[in-house]
């Protein structure tokens, strides 16, 4: 093989190499250069462990752009992160417009979709422990936007905080309530507490207390036992029949008194019985006489008896006048 040969194939293999790296290039991220993107911009204070350029921003789980860069702000150490957001990944009913007005169209409803709640936040990706950005509603509607911290011309979106930021300051909160909790004293007191409840368990009148409760126990059980077994379904339908029937007997009872008492013309006598009082009363000063003339006749034959019992002869010689006296 002459010389001439070897600088033709080394020549051919360099032209390849060269152009074999242009196309991994040109995957690798010169494509972008030529795609027509938005770029977003968010502030975080929060740890970012776990993002890096490169990693993936999603719209509610669908990818729509990545990480272009992350730095820090000096003056409130917020972390700043920027994204380079594929247009084509939304699309619109007119497919041919200029990048302008893709880029445009696609402020305008980013800048609406936040006033409905949109926000960006920090998730992870499984249990690999590396994180990306995802767009979401995690806000209310309506919600008041966030100002950015400084003047910008590129879009801003406001972050909220992640969810594992969440936990572990609801964690932190746990932890610090926990710690002014006084476990010693409240041992002690617990301990108090065993201790007089012991002794009150160990006193006779107590365990005496608590065997009559026992027996009372088991006596209602047997009872309950001796009910069940006399007061069966049958037994209970008869007594419900008989309670049934004696208010069936109530009832018509009650019927027949009212009744009776409809038949008795009651006004009639009660105005009877009122006259026959009146009567009474106009009698009774007629009975008083009588009964005093009757006493006043009594008294009389009473002395008649007593003078007979002294002087029989009277009755014969008829009564005695008194002597009278000379002086």
């Amino acid at each position: 093989m002459d010389d001439s040969m070897r600088k033709f194939r080394l020549g051919l293999f360099v032209c390849g190499g060269v152009l074999l790296l242009l196309v991994m290039l040109f995957y690798l991220g010169m494509s972008r250069i030529f795609s027509q993107t938005a770029e977003v911009i968010t502030y975080l204070s929060e740890s970012v462990q776990g993002l890096s350029v490169g990693s993936s921003v999603t719209f509610r789980g669908v990818p729509i752009g990545r990480v272009s860069n992350i730095s820090i702000r000096v003056s409130d150490k917020l972390v700043q992160v920027e994204m380079q957001l594929d247009l084509n990944k939304f699309v619109r009913s007119a497919k041919d417009l200029s990048n302008s007005s893709k880029r445009k169209e696609f402020e305008d409803f980013f800048r609406s979709e936040m006033h409905q709640g949109m926000r960006c936040r920090l998730e992870y990706t499984g249990i690999t422990g590396l994180r990306y950005i995802d767009f979401d509603y995690y806000a209310s509607p309506l919600a008041e936007i966030p100002s950015p911290p400084e003047t910008m011309s590129r879009l801003y979106v406001p972050a909220v905080p992640s969810a594992f930021k969440d936990i572990v300051k609801s964690l932190n909160t746990s932890l610090e309530r926990i710690s002014k909790v006084r476990f010693e004293e409240i041992s002690d007191e617990l301990e108090r507490s065993l201790n007089e409840i012991n002794g009150i368990l160990a006193d006779p009148g107590i365990k005496n207390i608590i065997e009559k409760i026992n027996k009372i126990g088991d006596n209602v059980d047997k009872t309950t036992q001796v009910i069940s077994d006399v007061m069966d379904e049958k037994r209970m339908n008869s007594i419900v029949a008989l309670l049934e029937q004696n208010l069936m007997d109530i009832n018509k009872l009650t019927l027949q008194i009212r009744d009776e008492a409809a038949k008795a013309r009651i006004p009639e006598s009660a105005e009877n019985f009122r006259d026959a009082a009146r009567s009474i009363v106009s009698s009774r000063e007629d009975i008083e006489n009588t009964l005093f003339k009757l006493n006043q006749t009594l008294d009389s034959l009473n002395d008649f008896v007593s003078y007979l019992n002294d002087d029989p002869n009277s009755l014969i010689t008829g009564k005695k006048r008194p002597k009278l006296e000379v002086k």
